[in-house]
């Protein structure tokens, strides 16, 4: 089964809202940009895997499998999956440097998402389950 290079996570309140991540500054990919919690699939992981590793890593919060939302390919390879999840309520706490904040869907346009985050939010709101970039 063809496996993302990367995997994310929609993640949504009771509200509807979106949990965002604000990148550091210094941070490699999409600095001081708004992305979608998630990150890079390891050697040996699936996509799940990937996801919850991820998520434990950077939030401390371990989600149930989740279905996939979006597909983001670039010509012939797959480049991540975003799956949805709600989350259960409580305080958010994020690895050093990073900044978490809730969002309306409505609020998208005027915000600095990354450009890969905002292709895909953009599809997903759209009703959209695959988005290419060219």
């Amino acid at each position: 089964m063809l496996q993302p290079d990367y995997c994310c996570a929609v993640i949504e309140d009771q509200r509807g809202w979106l949990l965002l991540q604000l990148r550091p500054a210094g941070a490699r990919h999409a600095p001081d940009q708004l992305t979608c919690f998630g990150g890079r699939r390891e050697p040996g992981e699936d996509a799940d895997q990937c996801l919850r590793r991820e998520l434990a890593e950077e939030l401390g919060w371990a989600p149930p499998p989740a279905p996939t939302a979006c597909a983001l390919w670039q010509g012939e390879q797959l480049i991540a999956w975003f799956s949805r999840a709600r989350f259960p309520g409580g305080s958010v706490v994020t690895e050093p440097g990073h900044v978490a904040l809730w969002a309306p869907w409505s609020a998208l346009p005027g915000l600095p998402l990354s450009p890969w985050h905002r292709t895909v939010l953009t599809a997903i709101a759209k009703g959209r389950r695959r988005v290419d970039l060219g």
